[in-house]
């Protein structure tokens, strides 16, 4: 379903997150790009580095060289970038995200939450879910306004193997069918097998970029 139009651009992009080398992250000369209809997988030694590029291309952080292209009226939406419990705090329950959407603008989180096993759980506060929950809930709330580019980090970190698989598959669905754009760190081969492209970072900068499908 890709159309080969970007839907997101990374542009020799260098910036120094908050605590520089040290705590934070350096980043230099970072260039890629994201097509609709794809899944960029970003890998390498250090998560700072794969952080530091997604931040930078949510508009987070702010860069110090080059720029973040995004396709004109483009929704981006994002997982992981902030605490899930920041994320989440202006959610209620997930039955109260989809009564406040408009008429039929719910069904791609309805389709999240069924799929991601939560619909039992709608009318529960997610601050009272399980921190594994909690995780799958903004994986939902993230989909809500059906996002044209979805930007994840640390998407299934500490997730029984049947919760990761869930959130992977739908996304990977999302991509294929809807032609969501996906630009996510992976940690692991179940993130890899998902990916399209897959952009290896060292020491801040671009070092190899592998295309997989």
């Amino acid at each position: 379903m890709t159309d080969h139009r970007p839907a997101l651009h990374v542009r020799h992009v260098s910036a120094i997150g908050a605590g520089g080398i040290e705590s934070g992250y350096v980043i230099e000369n970072v260039s890629l790009g994201c097509e609709a209809g794809t899944w960029t997988a970003l890998a390498g030694p250090a998560a700072a580095d794969r952080t530091g590029v997604l931040r930078c291309a949510a508009g987070l952080d702010p860069v110090t060289a080059g720029e973040v292209r995004r396709a004109e009226g483009l929704r981006l939406a994002h997982i992981g970038l902030l605490p899930v419990t920041e994320q989440l705090a202006t959610v209620g329950t997930l039955a109260s995200v989809l009564d406040r959407l408009p008429s039929g603008g719910g069904e791609l989180l309805g389709e999240a939450v069924h799929r991601l096993g939560l619909w039992e759980e709608r009318d529960t506060p997610v601050r009272e879910l399980t921190e594994g929950r909690q995780r799958a809930a903004a994986v939902a709330v993230a989909l809500a306004d059906a996002p044209g580019v979805l930007l994840a980090d640390g998407l299934t970190g500490g997730l029984p193997p049947a919760g990761a698989a869930a959130i992977l598959d739908l996304l990977r669905d999302l991509v294929d069918r809807r032609g969501l754009c996906v630009l996510a760190s992976a940690v692991g081969l179940a993130e890899l097998e998902r990916a399209d492209t897959v952009v290896l970072l060292a020491g801040g900068r671009v070092v190899e970029t592998r295309v997989m499908r």
